[in-house]
């Protein structure tokens, strides 16, 4: 019988008789842009645990307890996962504005005491011209949003006050993908011509159809809950793009059902104010449908191309009210109920087996046929998902 495709790969050294990584991943990635941004480390564990950076946001949002909204005296501000603000930080609401004293300055505030996110804070230390110690702002609202201006630190504290947490791990596991070739001993035996033809026809659909599989996979991955890592009677999955941002907290638009200028600006706007690199590489990924929105955007005020041969109008890259530039990229793989912005510095497609190829030939098993067996396990690592990528969600389409 022919080797079975497992004995020639050796997990601890990462070596395996064929070298057909490089050329593959390259054939699947020719027609599909977002696979080939997409950064292929190696990986050596059965089990994948990724380091999720756990540093706070600089934006919280107030929650039940707070009682400083219409109050200029009050001092409790409780603040949703809050816990991780530094006593003496300096708070600022964002969501609207607070004038205190004649120049009418936005109110800061001071963390005095912080318990588990219900924080103690000292009214008005600013003191701009005309207002009174502890005595701030009654605009202030139950649920506003308030950012961490900044964290001072104590004169002789020790290292381990308010010490930086560094990450927690998140697990998420492989999945393994393959195609299957296959010609019949007589179209082997036939003139070479003949059996190249069948083959190449087979691989260009094979090919067609795992870069598919692999792209929906990044996507729309989904972890078994039960028995993630697998078993006799379960497959194991690995969990893809949106099981990791369609959380609760994470960026997701589900209100706006539209493709807007608005909508995007929003999205990114929430991603670089958290703590998002804005030098990262971002795109915007959806269905044509959607794509095709976004170079109807301003079609009465923006003038593409002069080319007197050529006519029709297209965006290729977004261009948020930040100066963030986002390539447009459209893929069939993607609803046209989604778009996603994604930060391509924060995800990739971990190998954890290289592709190998089995072959087994009417030799070995007395099957009237030539069969080629080529096998890969991949999964989908992202880091900070709620913080570094956005979805417009339930967008509203027709067929």
């Amino acid at each position: 019988m022919a080797t079975t495709p497992f004995a020639t790969y050796n997990k601890l050294s990462g070596t395996q008789g064929r070298d057909l990584d490089a050329k593959l991943w390259a054939a699947l990635a020719a027609k599909h842009p977002i696979l080939d941004m997409l950064s292929r480390p190696k990986v050596n564990a059965v089990k994948y645990e990724w380091e999720i950076d756990v540093m706070p946001t600089r934006v919280y949002t107030a929650t039940t307890g707070t009682n400083i909204n219409g109050s200029a005296t009050n001092q409790t501000l409780v603040l949703t996962n809050g816990a991780n603000i530094a006593v003496k930080s300096i708070l600022r609401n964002v969501s609207r504005a607070t004038p205190v004293g004649t120049v009418k300055t936005d109110e800061l505030l001071e963390v005095t005491a912080n318990n588990n996110g219900t924080l103690t804070v000292a009214r008005n230390v600013g003191l701009p011209d005309g207002s009174t110690a502890g005595n701030g702002s009654t605009a202030h609202g139950a649920t506003d949003q308030f950012e961490v201006v900044y964290q001072p630190k104590l004169e002789g504290s020790g290292m381990e006050e308010n010490k930086y947490t560094d990450v927690t791990l998140v697990s998420n596991y492989t999945t393994t993908v393959d195609f299957f070739l296959s010609i019949t001993g007589d179209q082997k035996a036939s003139a070479p011509a003949v059996a190249a033809d069948s083959l190449t026809n087979q691989v260009q659909k094979c090919m067609l159809n795992l870069a598919n599989d692999l792209e929906r996979l990044f996507f729309y991955g989904v972890i078994n809950q039960t028995t993630p890592a697998g078993s006799s009677t379960e497959v194991r999955r690995s969990k893809g793009l949106d099981q990791f941002i369609a959380l609760s907290g994470g960026n997701v638009d589900y209100t706006t059902g539209n493709v807007t200028e608005t909508a995007l600006n929003a999205l990114i706007y929430n991603i670089l104010t958290n703590k998002t690199d804005p030098s990262d590489k971002f795109i915007i990924a959806a269905h044509p449908y959607n794509t095709r929105k976004i170079s109807a955007f301003g079609a009465d005020k923006v003038r593409v191309g002069q080319d007197v041969t050529k006519w029709g109008r297209t965006i290729d890259t977004f261009v948020s009210d930040m100066g963030v530039e986002l390539p447009i990229i459209w893929t069939l793989n993607i609803p046209k109920s989604d778009l996603y912005i994604i930060d391509m510095d924060k995800v990739s497609m971990p190998v954890f087996r290289p592709f190998e190829v089995a072959e087994v030939t009417y030799a070995d098993d007395g099957t009237d046929a030539w069969r080629q067996r080529y096998l890969t396990s991949v999964g989908v690592k992202v880091i900070d998902p709620l913080y570094s990528f956005g979805k417009l969600a339930g967008l509203t389409w027709t067929a």
